[in-house]
């Protein structure tokens, strides 16, 4: 036995729990002494820029030595948080208390049947359940806790049955580190077919039930195949494969009549569509929507037309119709118009009706249009942030969508789009809770630059001023950030902390032109529009920074590595999750996953004009020796949409050159989970009271 990393991992462990040496008699006695990973500076030139990385060496995963540090660090928060162990156990019990023992989700039906998930106390996953629409018993169709019985974190990917009912595919991953795993059981009797498809995407039904299309990862997490299991088969027939390292490919089946089998190949900015009709699966897919720089579409389908979403005139997009069978040259029929500041997001297409799903002042709004007069219906007269319902119906007037805020728990309404009546469907139930004690305001700072940045703002009613205050933004990728309903939140607002949510260029609340604003070279907006956004808090009295703290996770923790190197003054704490913040290494190692299809939101810093934006903000980079903020870092050791050692090194490196004494912690989950943590019912209760009790203490609230 080799005794020598067990050695190492029992020193780490010590000195994680150790007094500092009498020595640093100017550090006061706060408890624990941090960990100190190994310094060996290894130096890189580029674009005539030199560059020390003293902590590369953690990359290199599975290794002992930095296995021990991780539990060492681990160890080390645990201490740090032994004080509010009380508040914990509370906080996780309240979590719970808060849930009937059984919840069952909206249903959705398909064909001759009802589908739901169900959720309960007493286990750790989901099941999904379906039965006849014209009444009979439920059925269990997959039971997660039977497939992962002691596993911590379970991502169902997708689950797609077959137009008849008789088979249900379904993806799985139970380590946190994405690699889905395609299975196929028969709905009748419960079997599964004998063999799993790794690393799968996407995945949908032909129309004969049978012929199973699905993409597949490549080693750098890319989606760049796709393929046909024809029945029988027990490997898959290639089909399609991308070449273009920027563009993922994924496979679904069109809405309305789910008469097509899509195949959708997407950058961050540019996609294309081919159809194959759902009947004949070994025909050939035909491109109808080939790619062009900088534009996107999607495609539905109605009567003997496709109906296209497009932004062939516009960033902000427009509707029209073109014949199917004509679809690359054939008259393009709008019927939804390009609006100046008015982007369309999505649309539903049902027989007499199309829903255009916009955003108005940063914020979602459906809006239906009748085919036949053109007439159109505001649906957006609730308060909350509204989001699409599956539905399988075509010939229907009866809408669904969801409707939630943070003080206000997700809702399902229905809206008869002839006769204009809305009414509730379902609700998900929250014991003891009154929606009527909470407020949600919008509210506008104003940028470096002018532009006017919306701040969504719940707290509980009649809240006093300069009030404990959670800041939470994102700013990346185009996607807006809208706040949604969480025990969690919940938990902060009944003790009159303020949550707010800064919607900062670089998400996509205002659209394309929006997301455009923030990133490659305009990426410094989202952290001087945050920055303003919390002046701006500040100056009206919502806080102060003595009782502001910041939170932001993924491309959100890149925003707070980098507002915390501006600004570190400003903000009292930060909750830091899965942090994207050693962007300049990762985005020039195009091995890695997501690297090279994230060129045009970060850049290519092998490009030098392209290295310098990376180098004005990169966290990692910019640590310089200044007072910071406590700080509360976590990850997951088998995330591989931001890897561990990112967190990781930034923590080290903060702690060496940080002039305070302020606690820096990271929290590295070393069983399975994912970018999102771990997913167990329980487990996630445990890890929602532990940042709620460490945030609360930041605070002074004990109880």
């Amino acid at each position: 036995m080799n005794w020598l990393p067990r050695l190492f991992f029992l020193t780490l462990l010590l000195t994680a729990c150790a007094r500092p040496p009498a020595t640093d008699a100017g550090i006061p006695d706060a408890g624990p002494w941090p960990p100190i990973a190994r310094r060996t500076p290894v130096t890189s030139v580029l674009h005539g820029q030199t560059r020390v990385d003293e902590y590369a060496w953690m990359k290199e995963k599975h290794r002992p030595e930095l296995e021990a540090h991780l539990q060492a660090e681990n160890a080390y928060t645990d201490a740090m948080l032994a004080p509010q162990a009380h508040l914990r156990t509370q906080l996780e019990a309240e979590l719970l208390a808060r849930r009937p023992r059984m919840v069952d989700d909206f249903p959705v039906q398909l064909g001759a049947f009802e589908y739901w998930h169900r959720t309960d106390l007493t286990e750790r996953f989901p099941r999904l359940l379906r039965r006849p629409l014209d009444g009979g018993a439920e059925a269990l169709l997959l039971d997660l806790n039977t497939l992962a019985p002691d596993a911590s974190y379970v991502s169902l990917l997708d689950s797609e049955v077959t137009d008849d009912g008789a088979r249900l595919a379904w993806a799985i991953d139970t380590t946190g580190s994405r690699n889905f795993a395609l299975h196929v059981s028969e709905l009748d009797g419960g079997t599964q077919w004998p063999f799993t498809l790794e690393h799968v995407a996407s995945f949908a039904w032909a129309a004969d039930g049978q012929t199973l299309f699905f993409t597949t990862e490549n080693d750098a997490s890319r989606s760049d195949k796709l393929y046909r299991l024809d029945p029988g088969a027990d490997a898959g027939v290639l089909v399609f494969d991308e070449p273009d390292e920027h563009f993922d490919v994924a496979v679904s089946r069109s809405d309305g009549r789910r008469r097509f089998l899509l195949r959708e190949s997407g950058s961050l900015t540019t996609n294309e569509t081919a159809v194959l009709d759902a009947r004949t699966p070994k025909a050939r897919f035909e491109v109808v929507l080939p790619r062009v720089q900088d534009q996107r579409s999607s495609l539905s389908e109605r009567g003997e037309d496709f109906v296209v979403s497009s932004q062939d005139q516009g960033a902000e997009g427009r509707v029209f119709t073109v014949p199917m069978k004509n679809a690359r040259k054939g008259k393009r029929t709008e019927v939804v118009p390009r609006r100046a500041g008015v982007p369309i997001e999505d649309v539903s297409v049902f027989a007499r009706y199309l829903v255009v799903w916009e955003r108005v002042n940063g914020q979602t709004r459906p809006r239906a249009v009748e085919w036949a007069t053109g007439k159109s219906q505001d649906l957006s007269g609730q308060q909350g942030f509204f989001s699409a319902v599956h539905q399988e119906r075509f010939d229907t007037t009866r809408f669904l969508y969801a409707l939630e805020s943070p003080a206000q728990p997700p809702a399902v309404f229905e809206r008869d789009l002839a006769t204009g009546v809305t009414k509730k469907r379902w609700e998900y139930p929250v014991t003891g809770f009154d929606s009527t004690r909470f407020e949600v305001l919008r509210l506008t700072a104003t940028a470096k630059d002018g532009t006017l940045i919306p701040i969504t703002l719940a707290r509980k009613k009649g809240t006093a001023p300069e009030a404990p205050l959670l800041l939470e933004a994102y700013g990346a990728y185009g996607e807006p950030l809208e706040p949604g309903f969480s025990g969690l939140s919940l938990s902060l607002l009944e003790r009159g902390v303020v949550l707010a949510t800064a919607h900062v260029r670089g998400g996509g609340e205002f659209g394309d032109a929006w997301h455009d604003d923030g990133r490659l070279s305009h990426k410094l907006n989202t952290f001087t529009d945050f920055i303003a956004c919390a002046e701006f808090l500040i100056r009206e009295r919502h806080t102060n920074s003595r009782r502001l703290i910041i939170t932001g996770g993924s491309a959100g923790g890149l925003l707070m590595g980098g507002v915390l190197n501006l600004r570190p003054e400003l903000f009292h704490a930060a909750l830091v999750e899965v942090p994207f913040v050693d962007a300049i290494t990762t985005m020039l190692d195009t091995s890695l996953p997501l690297t090279v299809g994230e060129f045009e939101e970060w850049g290519d810093p092998r490009d030098p004009e392209q290295f310098g934006w990376l180098r004005a903000y990169s966290p990692y980079d910019n640590v310089r020796a200044q007072a910071y903020p406590s700080m509360l870092v976590r990850s997951a050791y088998n995330d591989t949409q931001v890897l561990f050692h990112e967190p990781a090194k930034w923590v080290q490196r903060l702690r060496a050159l940080k002039t305070d004494n302020h606690p820096v912690l990271l929290w590295m989950s070393m069983e399975p989970a994912g970018h999102g943590g771990r997913t167990a019912l329980g487990d996630v209760a445990q890890d929602d009271a532990r940042i709620l009790s460490w945030m609360l203490a930041q605070w002074g609230i004990s109880q």
